[in-house]
Order: structure tokens, then sequence, then C-alpha cells
């Protein structure tokens, strides 16, 4: 009997040490569900945090090829435009030739008709 007795108590103290350890379990369990939660939660906020950078790079790339066809665009223009002021001053330059040519056409005209002026006199 004293055998049962003994083997009752430390049964009695086995399961004793059996829930504290349940209970240990149970709590590190708990925490490391509550931390799994939390990480989900970061994971979650990361990933949207990750859509929104997406969004503004692909937003700045579309703004960035816009600046690069826009600074394409102006010089062309500024070619065409130097294109166009060569031309404007060679147009302008033949423009003197052709009235220094006519002023002195008027300069002999005036000339021979004062000869014919005098020579009438």
């Amino acid at each position: 009997m004293v055998e049962a007795r003994e083997a009752s108590r430390k049964a009695v103290e086995e399961t004793a040490l059996l829930r504290e350890r349940a209970l240990t379990v149970e709590e590190a369990t708990s925490k490391a569900q509550e931390e799994a939660l939390s990480y989900k939660n970061v994971i979650t906020d990361l990933d949207k945090e990750k859509g929104l950078l997406k969004t503004d790079l692909d937003s700045l790339r579309d703004s960035f090829q816009r600046m690069k066809v826009a600074y394409v665009d102006s010089k062309v223009a500024r070619g065409a435009m130097e294109d166009v002021k060569k031309k404007a001053l060679e147009d302008l330059e033949a423009e003197r030739a052709r009235s220094r040519s006519l002023f002195d056409d008027v300069d002999r005209l005036k000339g021979e008709l004062l000869e014919k002026s005098g020579a009438i006199a």
C-alpha cells in the first residue's frame, strides 16, 4: 500500500509539473501567435508601401519619358529655328545687296539725267 501511495504521490507531482509545462507552452504559443500576427501586419504594411512606391516610380518614369520627348522636341525646334534664322539672314543680305544695286542704278541714272539736262540747256 505504501508503494501505491508513493506512486500516486509521484503521479500527482508529475501531473502538476506537466500542467506547469503545458501552461508555459500555451503562454509561449500565445506569444508566438501574437508575434506572428504582428509580423503579418508589418508585412501587409510593407506590401502597401511597396505598391505606393511602385506607383510613384511608374509615375516618375512616365514624367521622365515626357521630359526626354520635350527635350528632343525643343532641340529639333531650336535647330529648325536656327535654319529659319540663317535663311532670313541670307534673304536680308540678298535684299541689302539688291538695295545697294538699285541705289547705285538710281545714282547712275540721276547722273545721266543731269548730263542730258546739261546738254539740253
